[in-house]
């Protein structure tokens, strides 16, 4: 006999069966696999589903007769399952009309506001480094019409489809009534683009993002080119909710100007409005990459957006509050399912908080209709729902993140608990009462007698309420912080595969912090929602409750920071290998099976044993994987990373070397001001090599598409070196050099006439001359130029050298290359004729931008390539290209792993 963790009185001790059974479990987790399988192998679907009438029958038969094996056919009829539902799924394709339509032509375009942003300023940079701000506001239109021209036509043509606009006003202008409003008509010429993506392997795929949105197509318009037409349906559900979001984001962020008076400690500042409209109205516009970074090092970022969690704590909150009302449990539960239904339609309804939203209704449900509730198996029902809805969301990182969550909670904690914290737990309440303590197992009981011995001693000498109050509620604080302490270390050891999957992280001071950030959510929750609603009425009235939820903010943001600086709290890592995943999840499947046994038998082994296998799931995860590159030849691979560049040289013997970084180009794949594109392009791209750390890095020169996103490359994957050249030292450089010396990067200043050694290749510097004064800002022919050899085989880095630094070139010998990176991303100011014919390459490699606004490449550099017999390729067509250097002859190579 034992008690039920959490409850008091005679209720609470009766008998718990641990033997129930989990059979939705195993039906979720077969018909994932299923899911899986299908992702994996295309499987015609008339077929799945002529299989499963004999297996359906198999299964009946088993059920009757052979019950001992029917798990078999169950098995497979569940498989089968999944994988019909995976392949009747319909994938989310593009509108055809719009997309064909999506030919960069001005266009005049007519349609309906069915989502819109508010007005932000917007930072941008090109090659130049020029910079300015302008207003700007997301619209997502629902088109109607499109203008199409033809040889005999020039009409507006009805069709249906989604379409992104930037709506971009002159600098320093403020667009008037905030900018346009859902449910407006308007009409504007546009010259709509299909989503350009970054073609290189791990890197994130925009085009797919927005498609499952339902947005086809994309285009900046100036305001002045666009015209309100009416009112469609101003006044529909979703432009209301999304009319509240905005006005009540639009009250926190103005709260920090009527809160002046407090102190520091007690005042909100602007960035934490931010914060706090972005944790409580989902609304992230204005959430910054600044913002973010220290969140994410120490795995936190939950904290800062709408999630899964908040919807939690927010359920949990409502169904306290109305049971300590004295609320029926009915009507207690469809209240607490109303309002959570209610903000989370609120806060955007995003999937994380639509799933959580299903997995807290079916709980609560479950709670009414059975007495006793097995964890896994209401896990295992609320999986069959979601993935029988929507099968594809099973490789969506939020789902898988929830579902280990869930799991290891409920699979492993809970019944490592259950023999363990909890009935020590249990024997902490109502201590005078002595009748309960045969109740217990002996040691618990044991336990309980030598709680109230000391607490009468405490009663005697400090006060009944010291010894019978307040002793035992410490006791219980300190059994509570052990139970936090266990569930917190294995979901962050069952964290490990989605963390290391889909961020590259192995977030080492997530424990602390989250000990620390989760208790501290459930009350700075609730303070910010009485904030919000405050600030309906007034920012005077919000004063109070912001004051409080400043102090509560700060404390949670200063615990982020504090682990957030500790460097070696926030490891970068490649993802797994699919071999490690799967490892994995065989590791966590028996952690869950040994965890149940130890709660059924009450022995020590499978409690440690399932203890080791967590920890064991965790280190395969993060176990180094393998260098991919050929093992004869040296790898060159131009990144694609828009209208900059970026080269990554691994040597046969595995050396690494990255020649710039990318950055902010000039095309329509401008950046905004918070994308990083050494975080989300070139490091993704390393990282899906296996490459942990690079032994050097190399800056060509200081234009930001070059060095803009060398930063995120050195704190990622911390090089050995890092080779610059002759450089002015504007701000940005200096910043670089400054990041490089705190990570203790060792700073290499390379000229013409320096050489190097990289594993099994020689490196000789052709630029800059020794002589070589730069100007006082960044130029091209600042650049550093490179020649790597491996054997008979070469590859020339130009960087964006120009006519004269080519010329200066020509006196150098050895300067012929079978491989040309040609300079300046094809621009006529490089790559000029007598410099080709001295280097005669056999291939060369242009990196630029699609549809970049330069015009690069210039055509008369590819009919020069052309006119001297030189394959070439270029990142903004044939995106990340890759080449073998195998000592004999240069090729094309597979390995950038682009799918055809």
């Amino acid at each position: 006999m034992e008690a039920e963790p959490g409850n008091s009185g005679p209720q609470a001790f009766r008998p718990v069966r641990a033997g129930v059974g989990v059979p939705l479990f195993h039906a979720a987790w077969l018909f994932a696999l299923g899911i899986a399988v299908a992702h994996i192998v295309w499987l015609r679907p008339a077929y799945l589903l002529i299989a499963l009438i004999p297996i359906g029958i198999l299964c009946g038969i088993a059920a009757l007769h052979a019950r001992r094996i029917a798990w078999l056919p169950l098995a497979a009829l569940w498989c089968l399952l999944g994988a019909w539902c995976a392949e009747m799924q319909p994938q989310p394709a593009p509108a055809p009309l719009i997309a064909t339509l999506s030919d960069g032509l001005v266009r005049t375009v007519e349609g309906t506001v069915i989502d819109a942003g508010p007005v932000r300023g917007e930072l941008e940079q090109n090659v130049e480094e020029t910079a300015n701000t302008a207003p700007t506001q997301r619209l997502d239109l629902r088109i109607s019409n499109v203008e199409v021209v033809t040889d005999d036509v020039d009409a507006q043509t009805a069709l249906q489809g989604g379409v992104r606009l930037t709506v971009r006003w002159p600098e320093g202008q403020s667009p008037s009534s905030a900018g346009f409003h859902c449910g407006e008509r308007i009409r504007a010429d546009a010259r709509l683009l299909l989503p350009e993506v970054y073609r290189d392997p791990g890197a994130w795929n925009r085009r797919d993002y927005l498609l499952d949105q339902g947005i086809t197509s994309a285009a900046t318009v100036n305001a002045d080119r666009v015209e309100v037409l009416g009112t469609a349906n101003k006044h529909s559900v979703a432009c209301r909710i999304s009319a509240w979001q905005l006005a009540a984001s639009a009250k926190i962020l103005a709260l920090p100007a009527a809160m002046s008076k407090p102190p520091p400690s007690l005042r909100l500042s602007e960035d934490d409005a931010v914060m706090l409209a972005a944790m409580v109205t989902g609304d992230r516009t204005y959430l910054t990459h600044s913002l973010r970074v220290g969140f994410e090092r120490t795995g936190s970022f939950h904290m800062l957006v709408v999630s899964g969690l908040y919807l939690a704590i927010v359920a949990g909150l409502l169904f306290w509050i109305t049971r300590r009302l004295r609320m029926p449990q009915l009507p207690a539960t469809l209240v607490t399912i109303g309002v959570s239904f209610a903000y989370a339609l609120f806060t955007g309804f995003a999937t994380p908080v639509q799933r959580s939203l299903w997995m807290v209704t079916l709980y609560l449900v479950g709670r009414l209709v059975y007495r006793e509730r097995n964890v896994l198996n209401t896990i295992g029902f609320a999986s069959l729902c979601l993935l029988a809805v929507s099968p594809r969301s099973l490789f969506e990182s939020s789902l898988q993140m929830t579902l280990l969550a869930v799991v290891s909670i409920g699979g492993v904690a809970v019944p490592l608990l259950a023999n363990t914290v909890h009935p020590y737990l249990t024997a902490t309440r109502e201590l005078s009462l002595v009748a309960l303590d045969v109740k217990l197992a002996p040691r618990h009981a044991q336990f309980r007698v030598m709680l109230r011995m000391f607490a009468a001693a405490l009663a005697r000498a400090t006060g009944r309420r010291i010894g019978w109050n307040i002793f035992p509620w410490i006791v219980r604080f300190a059994l509570r912080f052990l139970e936090v302490l266990v569930v917190s270390c294995i979901v962050e050891l069952a964290m490990a595969l989605p963390m290391a999957l889909y961020f590259h992280r192995v977030t080492l001071l997530a424990l602390p912090v989250n000990i620390l950030i989760l208790p501290l959510l459930a009350v700075l929750l609730p303070a910010a929602l009485l904030m919000m609603l405050a600030s309906l009425v007034s920012a005077w009235v919000a004063v109070v409750p912001a004051a409080v939820t400043a102090l509560l903010l700060h404390l949670g943001v200063g615990s982020v920071k504090l682990f957030g600086s500790v460097a070696v709290g926030d490891l970068r890592i490649p993802a797994p290998l699919p071999m490690q995943s799967g490892f994995f999840c065989l590791l966590v499947g028996l952690a869950v099976v040994l965890a149940r046994r130890a709660n059924l038998t009450g022995a020590h082994w499978p409690r440690r044993m399932a203890w080791v296998t967590m920890i064991a799931a965790a280190v395969a995860v993060v176990m180094p994987r393998p260098v991919e590159h050929p093992q004869d030849a040296l790898l060159v691979e131009a990144i694609d990373v828009g209208q900059g560049d970026s080269l990554l040289l691994i040597t046969p013997d595995g050396k690494t070397m990255l020649v710039d970084g990318g950055g902010f180009g000039g095309g329509p794949r401008q950046a905004p001001q918070d994308f990083d594109i050494g975080e989300e392009v070139v490091s993704p791209v390393l990282w899906s090599r296996g490459i942990r750390r690079l032994d050097v890095v190399a800056l060509s020169h200081a234009h930001s598409d070059h060095m803009g996103g060398l930063p995120a490359v050195l704190r990622n994957f911390r090089p050995n070196e890092l080779w610059v050249g002759n450089n002015p030292p504007v701000a940005a450089y200096n910043a670089l050099l400054d990041e490089a010396g705190r990570l203790r990067v060792q700073l290499r200043t390379m000229r013409a006439g320096d050489s190097a050694i990289l594993g099994d290749t020689q490196i000789r510097v052709l630029a800059p001359l020794a002589s070589y004064s730069p100007g006082a800002e960044p130029s091209n022919n600042d650049s550093l130029v490179l020649h790597v050899s491996y054997k008979a085989t070469s590859v020339l880095l130009e960087g964006d050298a120009e006519a004269p630094i080519e010329e200066g070139m020509l006196a150098e010998p050895g300067l012929e290359s079978t491989l040309l990176k040609v300079g300046h991303h094809g621009s006529v100011t490089s790559t000029r004729p007598e410099f080709l014919a001295r280097v005669a390459p056999q291939w060369a490699v242009i990196s630029c931008g699609l549809r970049n606004r330069y015009g690069h490449p210039r055509r008369e550099v590819l009919e020069e390539l052309q006119a001297s017999h030189v394959r070439t390729f270029s990142t903004d067509i044939n995106g990340a290209s890759c080449f073998e250097l195998d000592g004999s002859e240069v090729k094309a190579s597979a390995f950038c792993g682009l799918p055809d």
